[in-house]
């Protein structure tokens, strides 16, 4: 039975900022069946790195309210805030496979972190991340 899609959507669904979610099929594939992981793997990175982005989309929306006026946070604020989180703090991408972290890329968004630069961080992070179920 092929469960990759299935993979693919739950992986999307757990890496994104909806709560109650998990991997379950990936997981139980990888405890309880006889399943050569490698592709699940791949799936699972590629759907997770997806719901991923669409966290940092969903920062990058704020941004844009910020921007109009809608959300209004003190410039010296929002230009101190941005300027630390993308000099010093912009590495816990890396984590952000963690669930706790998945709101930090909706904050890394909203502070205007480029797409370019937090993709190879969030991708290594998840490839770290179920390449453990591999082992």
């Amino acid at each position: 039975m092929d469960y990759n899609a299935q993979v693919f959507l739950e992986a999307l669904w757990a890496a994104s900022i909806i709560p109650f979610s998990n991997d379950a099929t990936f997981s139980a594939m990888a405890a309880f069946g006889n399943f050569d992981m490698h592709i699940p793997a791949v799936i699972a990175i590629i759907g997770a790195t997806m719901g991923q982005i669409f966290n940092l989309i969903i920062g990058r929306l704020f941004l844009e309210l910020h921007k109009k006026g809608l959300l209004y946070v003190k410039a010296v604020w929002y230009d101190r805030i941005a300027g630390i989180f993308n000099k010093y703090c912009v590495f816990l991408l890396l984590f952000s496979w963690v669930s706790i972290l998945k709101l930090l890329l909706v904050f890394a968004g909203f502070l205007g972190t480029g797409i370019r630069f937090a993709l190879p961080l969030i991708l290594i992070g998840q490839i770290y991340h179920y390449s453990s179920y591999l082992m």
